[in-house]
């Protein structure tokens, strides 16, 4: 059975567990959707949807990752507006 992330994208999600508190107190981060590539936080969007468009311009698809930036004991509501 195929792996769902590669290991780089495991790399990217170690990085992003490690620096989650951090990130989350920080007003300019905190519920923000970033890129993290390289081990390197390589990008901070107000929408998941900017953040991909970043990303997959600039970065292998198997080499990223884009997380919210929210800890796993806050809630979050979701608007979604469908488009039709």
């Amino acid at each position: 059975m195929e792996e769902f992330f590669s290991e780089k994208q495991k790399e990217a999600l170690n990085f992003f567990q490690e620096n989650l508190d951090k990130w989350a107190n920080d007003p300019l981060h905190k519920l923000k959707h970033v890129i993290i590539y390289d081990n390197k936080l390589s990008g901070v969007f107000d929408t998941f949807e900017a953040a991909l468009t970043e990303a997959v311009a600039k970065y292998p698809r198997d080499a990223f990752i884009i997380q919210q930036v929210v800890r796993d004991d806050e809630v979050i509501n979701f608007i979604y507006s469908a488009v039709s």
